[in-house]
Protein backbone atom coordinates (compact mmCIF):
# COMPACT_ATOMS: atom_id res chain seq x y z
CA UNK A 1 0.00 0.00 0.00
CA UNK A 2 1.06 3.58 -0.57
CA UNK A 3 2.92 5.53 2.11
CA UNK A 4 0.54 7.98 3.79
CA UNK A 5 2.75 9.79 6.30
CA UNK A 6 3.09 13.50 5.62
CA UNK A 7 0.72 13.50 2.63
CA UNK A 8 -2.31 15.70 2.16
CA UNK A 9 -5.37 13.66 1.19
CA UNK A 10 -8.25 15.27 -0.70
CA UNK A 11 -11.68 13.74 -1.31
CA UNK A 12 -13.04 15.10 -4.61
CA UNK A 13 -16.79 15.45 -4.17
CA UNK A 14 -18.07 16.03 -7.71
CA UNK A 15 -19.10 13.23 -10.06
CA UNK A 16 -16.26 12.05 -12.26
CA UNK A 17 -16.51 10.13 -15.51
CA UNK A 18 -14.67 6.90 -14.66
CA UNK A 19 -13.56 6.46 -18.26
CA UNK A 20 -11.02 9.19 -17.47
CA UNK A 21 -7.46 8.00 -17.14
CA UNK A 22 -4.45 9.32 -15.30
CA UNK A 23 -3.87 12.28 -17.64
CA UNK A 24 -7.48 13.50 -17.56
CA UNK A 25 -7.68 13.20 -13.78
CA UNK A 26 -4.34 14.97 -13.42
CA UNK A 27 -5.62 17.81 -15.62
CA UNK A 28 -8.75 18.03 -13.45
CA UNK A 29 -6.56 18.33 -10.35
CA UNK A 30 -4.33 20.95 -11.97
CA UNK A 31 -7.40 23.02 -12.89
CA UNK A 32 -9.18 22.66 -9.55
CA UNK A 33 -6.08 23.18 -7.35
CA UNK A 34 -4.12 25.61 -9.52
CA UNK A 35 -2.93 27.79 -6.60
CA UNK A 36 -1.73 24.97 -4.31
CA UNK A 37 1.42 22.90 -4.01
CA UNK A 38 0.44 19.42 -5.24
CA UNK A 39 3.58 17.37 -4.47
CA UNK A 40 3.02 14.56 -1.97
CA UNK A 41 -0.78 14.73 -2.23
CA UNK A 42 -3.45 12.07 -2.74
CA UNK A 43 -6.75 12.73 -4.51
CA UNK A 44 -9.71 10.37 -4.13
CA UNK A 45 -12.37 10.07 -6.83
CA UNK A 46 -15.48 7.90 -6.49
CA UNK A 47 -17.76 6.64 -9.21
CA UNK A 48 -21.37 7.79 -9.18
CA UNK A 49 -22.57 4.47 -7.75
CA UNK A 50 -19.70 4.37 -5.16
CA UNK A 51 -18.53 0.95 -6.38
CA UNK A 52 -15.22 2.23 -7.74
CA UNK A 53 -12.48 4.44 -6.40
CA UNK A 54 -9.49 5.99 -8.15
CA UNK A 55 -6.66 7.51 -6.17
CA UNK A 56 -4.15 9.82 -7.80
CA UNK A 57 -0.85 10.20 -5.95
CA UNK A 58 1.28 13.09 -7.10
CA UNK A 59 4.98 12.91 -6.30
CA UNK A 60 7.83 15.22 -7.29
CA UNK A 61 8.92 13.01 -10.17
CA UNK A 62 5.62 11.50 -11.37
CA UNK A 63 2.05 10.46 -10.76
CA UNK A 64 0.52 7.15 -9.60
CA UNK A 65 -2.99 5.90 -10.29
CA UNK A 66 -4.55 3.34 -7.94
CA UNK A 67 -7.96 1.87 -8.69
CA UNK A 68 -10.31 -0.53 -6.97
CA UNK A 69 -13.65 -1.86 -8.20
CA UNK A 70 -16.11 -3.63 -5.90
CA UNK A 71 -18.50 -6.20 -7.33
CA UNK A 72 -21.00 -7.01 -4.57
CA UNK A 73 -20.66 -3.92 -2.38
CA UNK A 74 -20.02 -0.19 -2.43
CA UNK A 75 -17.81 2.23 -0.53
CA UNK A 76 -19.25 4.15 2.41
CA UNK A 77 -18.15 7.76 2.69
CA UNK A 78 -19.66 11.10 3.63
CA UNK A 79 -20.61 13.21 0.64
CA UNK A 80 -19.85 16.92 0.67
CA UNK A 81 -20.63 19.91 -1.50
CA UNK A 82 -16.95 20.70 -1.93
CA UNK A 83 -13.56 18.99 -1.93
CA UNK A 84 -12.47 18.17 1.60
CA UNK A 85 -9.15 17.33 3.17
CA UNK A 86 -9.10 14.11 5.23
CA UNK A 87 -6.46 12.39 7.34
CA UNK A 88 -4.92 8.96 6.83
CA UNK A 89 -7.20 7.30 9.42
CA UNK A 90 -10.29 8.45 7.52
CA UNK A 91 -8.77 7.18 4.28
CA UNK A 92 -8.14 3.77 5.84
CA UNK A 93 -11.71 3.75 7.15
CA UNK A 94 -13.13 4.59 3.71
CA UNK A 95 -11.06 1.90 2.01
CA UNK A 96 -12.11 -0.75 4.53
CA UNK A 97 -15.79 0.26 4.93
CA UNK A 98 -18.10 -1.27 2.40
CA UNK A 99 -21.79 -2.07 2.25
CA UNK A 100 -23.21 -5.18 0.60
CA UNK A 101 -25.60 -4.55 -2.27
CA UNK A 102 -28.15 -6.77 -3.95
CA UNK A 103 -27.25 -7.71 -7.48
CA UNK A 104 -30.13 -8.01 -9.88
CA UNK A 105 -30.54 -11.17 -11.82
CA UNK A 106 -30.47 -10.70 -15.57
CA UNK A 107 -33.01 -13.46 -16.14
Amino acid sequence: MMELDGKKIYLYSKDVDFRKGISSLNNLIQTHFKDQELDDCLFLFFSKNARQIKIIEIEKDGTWLYQKKLYDSKFIFAKADHTICIDKEKLRFILSSTQKIQRRSRY
